[in-house]
């Protein structure tokens, strides 16, 4: 027997303040990120300074979208109705091309992804939130 759940079943995220520029670009289909202005380092999750030189001076950057599997996990049982309908579903780190890491789910056969896959971006709306999702990349 299969459970079916309206999009709206699905839970929302936390959205701390900083992250605000993260969250709209995702309901425009772009993937961000910040940069502090003194250090160059790429800085996610969002912050109000920069946690590697305590710089206030961070800005927003898109990122391609590009990465490789650091670390994964497959769910066989879904903590709640919704997520239980999916399953199993494989969730993990990217380490995004711009050098910061990234957590998310990584679509496709769970025994197909393994680490240092090279993976893509793409969009999905799950409720009321568009949210990046993982791909395997094309060989082209």
């Amino acid at each position: 027997m299969s459970e079916t759940t309206a999009p709206n079943d699905w839970p929302q995220p936390y959205r701390l303040l900083d992250a605000a520029p993260y969250w709209a670009a995702l309901n425009e289909r772009r993937l961000t990120f910040q940069r502090c202005a003194d250090c160059a380092e790429a800085v996610w999750p969002a912050h109000s300074y920069c946690p590697y030189c305590a710089s206030s001076a961070l800005n927003w950057e898109e990122s391609a979208g590009r990465g490789t599997v650091y670390s994964f996990s497959t769910v066989m049982r879904g903590p709640t109705p919704v997520w239980a309908s999916i399953t199993p579903y494989t969730v993990g780190f990217v380490q995004m091309a711009e050098g910061y890491l990234l957590f998310a789910q990584i679509e496709g056969d769970p025994e197909a992804v393994a680490i240092d896959q090279d993976v893509t971006v793409r969009f999905v709306e799950r409720g009321a939130q568009t949210i990046p999702v993982f791909t395997a990349a094309s060989l082209g």
